[in-house]
């Protein structure tokens, strides 16, 4: 098992600042988390002894594998929190933070601590949920698996990685006995890759309007980096244009939709579904029932399920000045012309 990178934000001494300035409950409960990770490290690395042995008995898995991914900001979050609260399946909860190297083994343990709450929570901070029981995207566990940095997309596992891979979800599987649903934008540029290691795997691809996700990823970058300088998320490779700030995440938001029909076009409609993600505010249920009947293949009733989704609203009012949006707007329609699959 590598070692684990630290590569989650590029300034981590003012991050904690900025989340005690947001005032906002998942932003504390994530530097709680954090707090909390440093201090498990010893257990984490005891515990992960008795793990590696329980990857070493496991077999393929067998179960579908649901990744939801997309750009930065796009919305991936609240549709990872609709389909969990709403189908049969397992998912990477905060405690997974803590324990990155042992999280079967610590989810086992100390599962009985971890209750879900009795209403499905739909908050969340720029990606981050509260509670222990809260969805996380398992990026330090995925950190295990890169060869370079987690938003450097690689273009293949070598074989002790990929076998690696399919001997943690197998396990995670036989421990937990139900498909597993992640949300991981990091997996996207990626998911062809992941998908040849595991067969089983199904990816939910969220696509946001354009203009509002340039609109979030600008303020992101200033809450979470410090700065709308500071990148955010997967890249743009360099081809694409990146005079400024605008260019570069610009470029980033119609670059993930390039990517995601290559890979469909790859993959199949089957196993890799684009899902707009103002239509799913509209009808989160419609989703839920795709996902529900073409994946995992069991029915649900909608009667009770539907009243508990939450009524969401796709794009926030305007938070930049309208003469930056006419900007944003102005590039995406220029950049659109260089990409050279369809992008709507």
């Amino acid at each position: 098992m590598k070692p684990l990178i630290r590569s989650n934000f590029l300034d981590p001494v003012g991050l904690p600042l900025r989340l005690l300035a947001s005032r906002n409950r998942e932003a504390y409960f994530a530097m709680a988390t954090a707090a909390a990770a440093a201090v498990a490290t010893p257990l984490d690395l005891l515990l992960a002894n008795r793990e590696r042995s329980v990857y070493a008995r496991s077999k393929p898995p067998r179960l579908p594998i649901i990744f939801v991914v997309g750009a930065p900001r796009s919305g991936t979050t609240i549709v990872s929190q609709v389909l969990i609260n709403a189908l049969p399946v397992s998912y990477f909860n905060n405690l997974t933070q803590i324990f990155p190297r042992a999280p079967i083994t610590a989810g086992l343990l100390f599962g009985r601590f971890v209750r879900r709450p009795s209403r499905p929570r739909y908050e969340s901070y720029f990606g981050r949920t509260s509670g222990l029981a809260g969805p996380n995207g398992g990026l330090r566990l995925w950190d295990r698996w890169w060869t370079d940095h987690r938003f450097v997309p690689p273009d293949d596992f070598d074989a002790a990685a990929a076998e690696d891979m399919r001997s943690f979800f197998g396990a995670y599987e036989a421990a937990f006995a139900k498909p597993l649903l992640n949300k991981n934008n990091a997996l996207a540029h990626c998911a062809a890759v992941v998908a040849r290691v595991l067969p089983t795997a199904r990816f939910v691809w969220v696509e946001r309007e354009p203009l509002y996700n340039v609109q979030s990823i600008i303020l992101a970058r200033e809450a979470i980096q410090g700065s709308r300088s500071l990148p955010y998320g997967v890249a743009a490779p360099d081809a694409w244009p990146k005079a400024d700030d605008i260019d570069e995440i610009c470029s980033q938001v119609l670059h993930h939709r390039q990517r995601a029909r290559e890979q469909q076009a790859e993959l199949g409609e089957d196993r890799l579904r684009i899902v707009d993600y103002e239509q799913f505010c509209k009808e989160p249920m419609a989703l839920v029932e795709l996902v529900a009947s073409e994946w995992l293949h069991v029915d649900i009733d909608g009667a009770s399920v539907a009243p508990r989704l939450p009524q969401l609203s796709a794009s926030k009012p305007s938070a930049l000045p309208p003469s930056e949006l006419d900007r944003i707007a102005s590039r995406i329609a220029e950049l659109s012309s260089l990409v050279p699959v369809a992008t709507r």
